[in-house]
């Protein structure tokens, strides 16, 4: 004589509810996409800490783009080097390379080589440079400029304002300002050579002029 099999017992048997849908198979742990958790992460803290008045946070990486909102911006300071004032406005009609820097940083000093050799290279195109000197001591600072023979002025932002101002969350950052002031690049990390020289081509390919 058969026995009544128990409602469910099929089910409980087999590990599975007929009824529902099985579970999907966990994504791929894959390097790209464990890099691209860590950038959103770091990108959030450091966001979080600026708004918070923290530091900024360090970025020990190649150079990455941020999605940028192409605005025009202006900001204004004092030099490093002898406390001259000095505005953004007096560098329109050249494009602008903007990298925030501090002496502490040490993918700042990673990366200074490259911008003082594009500096150099593109003097003579009307591209200018400026550095942007942050959460430092004035003492330290000129002594990283003469150390590393930084071929162009810097402000002085202990206070990280025109960090604040420009969206930026990490050290290093570069912003590249096309020849009327718009934003057309940002750069978090450690930027080369190659990485900035291909940016300064694309914006003078067109005029020195962000055109999307």
């Amino acid at each position: 004589m058969m026995s009544e099999i128990e409602p469910g017992a099929v089910e409980a048997a087999h590990g599975a509810d007929p009824g529902s849908d099985p579970e999907p198979p966990p994504a791929p742990d894959t390097p790209r996409r464990r890099r691209l958790v860590l950038v959103v992460l770091l990108l959030l803290v450091a966001a979080a800490r600026v708004r918070d008045g923290g530091g900024l946070v360090v970025a020990d990486q190649q150079a990455i783009d941020r999605a940028v909102t192409h605005r025009q911006a202006s900001f204004q300071g004092r030099l490093l080097g002898d406390e001259r004032p000095w505005s953004s406005a007096s560098a329109r009609g050249k494009v602008l390379v903007v990298n925030f820097w501090a002496s502490w940083c040490g993918p700042c000093r990673a990366e200074q080589p490259a911008l003082a050799a594009v500096a150099r290279a593109y003097r003579d195109r009307r591209v200018a440079f400026i550095g942007v000197n942050v959460q430092d001591t004035r003492a330290a600072a000129v002594a990283y400029t003469r150390e590393l023979r930084v071929p162009y002025p810097s402000l002085f932002d202990p206070g990280a304002q025109t960090a604040t101002r420009l969206r930026a969350v990490a050290l290093p950052t570069t912003f590249i300002l096309d020849r009327g002031g718009v934003i057309a690049y940002q750069l978090t990390g450690k930027t080369t050579v190659p990485i900035l020289e291909a940016r300064l081509e694309a914006l003078l390919a067109h005029g020195g002029r962000w055109s999307g």
